[in-house]
């Protein structure tokens, strides 16, 4: 009986096994499904890709009012049959200077000028007595500045935050894990083919931007591993963010050609031309791309521009200021150190500053006499016609609790009123009249409380100058009387900008519309990037995130 037994039990658990096995393949089935589900899911929460495309100069509303002869860019921001999601920001104000070297690093660090180091495109030290410029062969100037100061850039915070990312700037690419040059190969060439195409030694627009794109999207020479190509076909992923500085449209607008020229056409209509004949297929390139390698829908898009343009309608000698102040003051000869000097004059387009020496200490970093020194040259400057022709405004440098003179010094600027002093008996009483609490001096700007608050926040106590003449609009101090167009001035057409952010990544994070017209700024471009890439939003800087809550 013992064998029928052990059968018995045998079978008992043969058929309970039988009876369980297809519990267990239905909760196989279960964790299957739940896992690719789980995949599933986690890749629509994945964070979008940033692309950033810096239109250097690109005015405010270049974009929005030529949309319909844009049909790429149309595409990028409204999507195929106008249903897709993006952001305007309609009122963004850059840095001042309006200028490509400082408003850009400003851009890339979220910071004003004083706290980058990189005050100007070319200031005067008083401490090493030098005047530093940030253009050279390398293209390196600002990249060590930023070092030395400990700043920090977009390519940074994105690394910090285990993220990766790929440029083609000029200058700035400190903190990029890949970087394809465009100014030291492209910029070469360019000039090669305006000389051939224009008979001008200046860069071809058209070239410098097509071989920019060509160099982001498959490399030069032996980048191809660090273009969205290698890193495609390497990673099988491109970058989490990539920024691409197209320079054409600003050099477009310095330069716009004979045929412009000779037309007398205005920067829009300049800037539109080049929108509709160049950058508008270099954004269908772009697009065919991110489609054909599948990378298109996941995708952000910033549209940006760090200044705009204005034309010139009156070009002023470069070295008239100099040519005034010459009989009073000691003047720097060809050495880049300075020393001995008394005066040192910056070269100028829409504003002029001069670096005033104490002539009793003789040291740099001592404020200088405003008797003894400033309104000595002010007197000399009001002197000449041209300059009281072409000027605005004049500012003058205060040194509080450095200087005592019997006028109160509690800013970084008085505002001068020029004419009041220039119409009137010139005397020392006549003279701290005419100082005037910055924003009075600064009436006749439309956006003089931006001026005022940037002013204070552009240099530092060594390269801030002793006065700052700032010109009339499309009046500008210049030593090629044939440039066109140019930027770096305090008014709206320079200073006011609009950014977009689109591209059909953008619809799983905002899928609504939002236009924010309120200001905004340049320096927010770090905070918003850090927000669409869900990573901590960096601390000590001037930025901020104006998009916060538009998230559902």
């Amino acid at each position: 009986m013992r064998p029928l037994f052990r059968l018995s039990i045998f079978w008992r658990r043969f058929l309970n096994i039988r009876l369980f096995i297809p519990f267990i393949l239905v909760l196989f089935l279960v964790f299957e499904m739940t896992g690719k589900a789980g995949k599933t899911f986690a890749a629509n929460l994945e964070p979008p890709k940033i692309v950033i495309i810096e239109f250097h100069g690109l005015k405010k509303d270049i974009i929005q009012d030529n949309l319909a002869s844009l049909p790429h860019f149309r595409e990028l921001i409204q999507g195929t049959g106008d249903k897709q999601s993006y952001i305007q920001l309609s009122n963004v104000f850059t840095t001042i200077p309006a200028a490509s070297v400082p408003a850009c690093t400003s851009m890339y660090t979220g910071l004003h000028p004083q706290n980058t180091g990189v005050v100007s495109t070319i200031w005067f030290d008083r401490k090493s007595t030098k005047v530093r410029t940030m253009i050279s062969y390398g293209q390196q100037r600002i990249n060590r500045i930023l070092t030395e100061n400990n700043v920090k850039t977009l390519y940074d915070y994105v690394g910090a935050a285990g993220k990766t990312s790929l440029n083609t700037m000029l200058m700035i690419d400190k903190g990029a894990d890949w970087s394809i040059k465009s100014g030291l190969f492209f910029w070469g060439n360019s000039l090669t083919v305006a000389i051939f195409k224009n008979r001008k030694w200046f860069p071809d627009p058209w070239y410098m931007d097509h071989k920019t794109i060509s160099g982001a999207l498959t490399g030069h020479l032996f980048s191809y591993r660090k273009s969205l190509s290698g890193m495609l076909n390497k990673k099988g992923t491109i970058p989490d963010v990539t920024v691409i500085q197209l320079l054409g449209m600003d050099i477009m607008s310095h330069h716009p050609g004979a045929s412009l020229t000779k037309q007398n056409a205005t920067i829009d209509e300049i800037q539109q031309q080049y929108a509709e004949n160049v950058l508008d297929p270099q954004m269908g390139r772009l697009i065919r791309f991110f489609k054909t390698n599948g990378i298109f829908e996941n995708t952000i898009f910033f549209l940006v521009s760090q200044q705009g343009s204005i034309k010139i309608e009156k070009h002023i000698p470069d070295n008239i200021v100099a040519a005034c102040l010459k009989p009073a003051f000691k003047l720097p000869g060809h050495s880049k150190e300075n020393p001995s000097s008394e005066a040192i004059v910056m070269p100028g387009a829409c504003t002029k500053e001069i670096y005033l020496k104490n002539r009793g200490t003789r040291n740099w970093l001592h404020p200088p006499g405003l008797l003894t020194e400033v309104k000595t040259a002010i007197d000399l400057l009001m002197d000449d016609d041209t300059i009281t022709e072409s000027i605005n405004a004049m500012v003058v440098r205060q040194y509080p609790g450095e200087r005592n003179e019997g006028i109160v010094e509690n800013d970084v600027w008085w505002g001068f009123d020029w004419q009041f002093y220039q119409n009137g008996s010139r005397s020392d009483k006549a003279f701290f009249n005419a100082l005037l609490p910055l924003k009075s001096g600064l009436h006749h700007f439309e956006l003089k409380d931006y001026i005022s608050e940037s002013l204070t926040r552009q240099y530092t106590r060594e390269t801030t100058p002793d006065i700052k003449l700032i010109n009339k609009k499309g009046h500008y101090f210049e030593v090629d009387f044939k440039k066109y167009g140019h930027h770096g001035s305090y008014y709206p057409e320079d200073t006011v900008l609009s950014f977009w952010i689109a591209g059909p990544g953008l619809n799983a994070m905002i899928p609504q519309r939002h236009t924010i017209a309120s200001a905004t700024s340049t320096l927010d471009l770090i905070p918003m990037v850090a927000y669409f890439l869900d990573i901590e939003q960096p601390t000590g800087i001037d930025g901020r995130n104006p998009l916060a809550g538009l998230r559902p």
